[in-house]
């Protein structure tokens, strides 16, 4: 746990090699990659704690036992293939990880549920309960998807402006030794989330699990059926728990970077960096303390508070700033709502278990329940700035469930997350919070039998809450609108997406840059590697 961890102790340096900005994950990660090249690191965090989006704290007054996550639930699968906990030897630092399986649970009001395995065939034989069709289409569509996600996956692991590797080559030769299993996804490419959902499956429950697992924008959209690539991810390596919480993630890379000589320092917020013959060489903090980067600096928070609020306003040229300008985080019309709850015990989901009758403990599973139906108009609603009449369950779960040590004995944390409210409604936030609260969690309690009566505080959270939590404008988790056209190179925008920034000795990092936002970590190895690499080249 983070909490065990004394920074006190550690003096802000007037002079540092590479300045990092932020301790999220990311930027944890990229200082412990440069500090195990032998570079003297210092990372300043805005934030009282660290972790960013993977913090885990306990947040209620009422229930000062119960340790929430405050974003993040899981490491993604990308984040067990990054190397990352290898590289940096995180189990010797305290990291423990407990792979998820199935990685979804789709409930339906009668008690009936559809798991979602890595293993394809499993979820295809759940299905023939419901349709040997469905069940027969769910495999040719996981056999499409394997070959393109090795292509995926070896992509997202190197810089995005020079991806070739020895993994990428044989990925491709693979994929390309059978090119007629690839056929079903070229529609899967153009179509919109819901034509595709409907004309491919026949039964109710595999069109709610894949429109809720990644559903990023309005659903009729063209184009928009691409994010079902994340069932491709998850089919291929499995998410993954951290024991403590997601915040046991960034303590275990914390105390890496410590054990290296580094240094974290939060309650240290940047007023601006500093600029000296184009080049960046400090930064300034609101307090008025300056430190010198003497080979670079890294900034991992949000790439519209790097170029909008930390720089000079002319630091790029007219074409770049532009650009910069129009990174989007408001383009879908959407942002989060996050609702935690203290339980004073623990809630049941007897009805669905003894229907599957596998052993299954969907508590400590993600789960959601709307249909194909309920989501996209809840997405068509946002889109017109209207509170949806029913909020859709991104995902819930019970975290204690899978680690006790999130909750006193006997008790219990309930997570909840939805990515369809509108970013920016005709009715404000402040004025909508507890009615959109009680009717999320009466609808929660129909499906957690005792959510309802065990209640001892809740939080819950909108875009702007998140906003001014994490430092994340329009409370966009993924501080990059995830468009199909915000990827690779041109993530957060053309001409700003390979790490090195056209300012000298300034780098850019964090969600907001390649491959993908989620707990992830690859954000922030490939920008220390960039910049160990301009280092490098510069000597």
């Amino acid at each position: 746990m983070i909490t065990d961890i004394d920074l006190s102790a550690y003096e802000l340096p007037a002079e540092t090699d590479y300045l990092i900005i932020g301790a999220g994950h990311n930027g944890l990660t990229a200082g412990s990659y440069l500090a195990r090249a032998g570079h003297q690191v210092t990372v300043v965090e805005t934030s009282p704690t660290l972790g960013g989006m993977t913090s885990t704290n306990a947040i209620m007054p009422k229930a000062p036992g119960h340790r929430f996550n405050e974003g993040a639930i899981q490491a993604t699968g990308i984040y067990n293939v990054s190397g990352v906990t290898e590289d940096l030897e995180l189990h010797k630092y305290g990291l423990t990880l407990i792979p998820v399986d199935p990685a979804h649970v789709q409930l339906a009001p009668d008690g009936s549920s559809l798991a979602i395995w890595t293993d394809a065939s499993r979820t295809a034989d759940e299905l023939r309960r419901f349709s040997r069709k469905d069940a027969d289409t769910w495999l040719e569509l996981a056999n499409a998807l394997a070959p393109a996600m090795d292509i995926a996956v070896a992509y997202m692991k190197t810089h995005p402006l020079r991806p070739w590797s020895k993994e990428l080559g044989k990925a491709i030769l693979r994929a390309s030794a059978h090119p007629k299993r690839l056929a079903p996804l070229i529609h899967f490419a153009t179509a919109s989330h819901t034509e595709f959902l409907e004309e491919t499956f026949e039964t109710e429950l595999p069109k709610g699990a894949l429109a809720a697992m990644a559903a990023f924008s309005q659903m009729r959209l063209d184009m928009t059926a691409w994010s079902m690539i994340y069932l491709g991810i998850v089919q291929k390596v499995p998410n993954a728990m951290p024991i403590g919480g997601t915040g046991a993630l960034p303590a275990a890379i914390a105390r890496y970077l410590l054990a290296h000589g580094g240094t974290i320092h939060p309650n240290s917020p940047v007023a601006e960096i500093v600029l000296s013959h184009g080049r960046a060489t400090a930064v300034k903090l609101v307090d008025g303390r300056t430190v010198r980067a003497r080979k670079g600096i890294i900034s991992a928070c949000n790439p519209v508070v790097t170029f909008g609020e930390l720089l000079p306003e002319d630091a790029l040229d007219h074409r770049l700033a532009t650009r910069a300008k129009d990174i989007p985080i408001r383009k879908t019309h959407a942002t989060s709502l996050k609702i935690n709850v203290a339980l004073e015990g623990e809630v049941s989901m007897e009805r669905h278990e003894q229907w599957r009758g596998d052993g299954l403990d969907i508590r400590k599973h993600l789960v959601s329940w709307h249909t194909l139906e309920e989501q996209d108009a809840a997405w068509n609603a946002v889109v017109r700035g209207e509170w949806p009449e029913i909020v859709p369950n991104s995902c819930s779960m019970i975290p204690s469930a899978v680690d006790p040590t999130q909750a006193p004995q006997g008790q219990s944390t309930f997570w909840f997350w939805s990515g369809v409210i509108p970013v920016t409604p005709r009715e404000p936030w402040d004025d909508v919070r507890d009615k959109i609260g009680d009717a999320v969690l009466r609808d929660c309690a129909l499906y957690y039998k005792g959510l309802d009566s065990l209640e001892i505080d809740r939080r819950v959270l909108g875009g702007p809450d998140i906003e001014e939590r994490f430092n994340a404008p329009a409370g966009n988790v993924y501080h990059v609108d995830p468009l199909i056209t915000r990827f690779g190179p041109l993530k957060p925008a053309p001409g700003l997406g390979g790490y090195s920034l056209p300012i000298d000795g300034l780098f850019l990092s964090g969600a907001g840059t390649h491959p993908v936002g989620g707990v992830c970590a690859l954000p922030g190895k490939l920008a220390a590697e960039e910049a160990l690499r301009v280092e490098a080249k510069r000597r």
